[in-house]
């Protein structure tokens, strides 16, 4: 997609300096050639304005006077390329209208703006937003409701009874609304409880490729606006995620616990059932949350990397940590400290 210069200042809030021209699309400032728009976000990367090829860069005006090609002022200028990327590269998963091989119930509610790809199956009682697309081979179940400009990829399933928000993004793989893991033992066999509850996302919310949210038992798993999850996520069920809280590959939330607002949730990270982690934290890679965080901040468990032989010996050392401290109380006693 082309748009005038001009246009795209506009619409990203920054102040064009130098001429006007045609911008194709953005590319790194050490490769953008002629009709791309770069930015610089920190001086490490200022030599880049000396050699850069780039029909306009984003930059910060302090700057400014080292540029040669036209520019974008900006205060954030990741921020603002962000925003041009954006402009400039609009997702298209199917073309509009619906495909001769999607399978639609009769009581699916299709506006005529959605684009509904190869092979997909969407059920019975299911309203569709405007500008909705849906790509191959995707499964929605009866009965759900997808917000206007929702975008889903080829091959995501979507559960019964669901409820999706407008601009959100579902990529490939992802599993929405299946059961949650809930059973009651009966003697040495194992009785299902039915998963009555259902999934409620919010706008412009993202769900990695093969990421699992499962529905609630009783109560539903709520996934709050502008909530980002990674791929390879599970959420379980009756889980329910602040608004602007971001969620790193691998992770794993279990049952009925709550996540705040604000929260930044690293890749690997093991959060227990039942428990309640407040606004504004930071959770780093690897760390395994087994109580509630109640205060604002970062928190760290996972142990740093070492040699394979260092590593022994402190895991060996660690099992005596009682004893030692034990050790140490009694040899305090005895001196009189």
């Amino acid at each position: 997609m082309t748009m005038k210069l001009s246009d795209i200042a506009n619409q990203i809030d920054c102040r064009l300096v130098g001429d006007d021209c045609n911008i194709e699309n953005v590319a790194d400032i050490n490769q953008a050639g002629n009709g791309y728009l770069a930015f610089v976000y920190n001086a490490r990367y200022l030599p880049g304005l000396k050699t850069t090829k780039a029909s306009a860069v984003i930059l910060k005006e302090e700057w400014l006077k080292q540029c040669n090609s036209s520019a974008l002022v900006s205060d954030n200028p990741r921020l603002a390329f962000a925003k041009a990327a954006h402009l400039l590269n609009s997702v298209i998963i199917a073309d509009k209208g619906v495909s001769n091989t999607a399978v639609i119930a009769s009581g699916a509610n299709i506006p005529a703006s959605v684009a509904i790809d190869h092979n997909a199956v969407i059920k019975s009682g299911t309203n569709l937003g405007e500008n909705v697309q849906i790509g191959a081979c995707s499964v929605i179940e009866s009965n759900v409701e997808i917000g206007d400009n929702t975008l889903i990829y080829p091959n995501v399933t979507i559960g019964h009874d669901i409820k999706i928000g407008k601009n959100c993004i579902i990529y490939s793989g992802a599993v929405i609304g299946t059961d949650g893991f809930g059973y009651v033992a009966d003697g040495d066999v194992y009785i299902k409880v039915p998963q009555l509850g259902s999934v409620i996302i919010g706008d412009n919310v993202e769900i990695g490729a093969n990421t699992t949210i499962d529905r609630g038992a009783l109560l539903d798993t709520i996934i709050h606006d502008d909530v980002k999850l990674d791929n390879l996520v599970q959420i379980a069920h009756n889980v329910e995620i602040g608004k602007h809280t971001a969620v790193s590959a691998c992770t794993g939330i279990a049952g009925s616990s709550k996540i705040g607002k604000n929260c930044i949730i690293g890749g690997g990270v093991g959060i227990r059932d039942n428990i309640e982690i407040t606004d504004n934290v930071i959770i780093t890679g690897r760390t395994f949350v087994s109580s509630s965080l109640k205060e604002p901040g970062t928190y760290s468990s996972s142990v740093l990397v070492d040699t394979n032989q260092n590593w022994k010996k402190n895991v060996m050392r660690f099992k005596r940590l009682d004893e030692m401290f034990k050790r140490i109380t009694r040899l305090e006693k005895t001196s009189g400290k």
